[in-house]
């Protein structure tokens, strides 16, 4: 499967998978950018698989890690989010920020 991050500028930005660490590697990458940037960047859910947590460690969690969660909200938008999404997102962050 793939999964576009369509962004504020227009290009879609392709994830594949979930699962991996790996997938999370890629996805830190393109958004890392945008970080060392300060530009927000729009990351649309549509269709997106339940997120493992070493996907999500190693990539919305490794942002938070070096960027911090105040930063993290301000440049990360979500798009099309489900609420199972919202909740995992917001169980990770409560377990790893508390």
């Amino acid at each position: 499967d793939l999964h576009s991050f369509p962004t504020r500028r227009s290009s879609d930005l392709v994830v594949k998978g979930a699962y991996s660490n790996a997938d999370g590697f890629t996805l830190l990458c393109i958004l890392k950018t945008y970080f060392l940037n300060n530009e927000e960047v729009e990351v649309c859910m549509l269709g997106f698989p339940p997120m493992s947590s070493s996907f999500f460690n190693s990539s919305f969690g490794e942002l938070i890690q070096e960027f911090g969660i105040d930063k993290f909200k301000a440049i990360i938008k979500f798009k099309n989010i489900t609420k199972s999404q919202v909740s995992q997102i917001k169980m990770y962050l409560d377990f790893h920020l508390h």
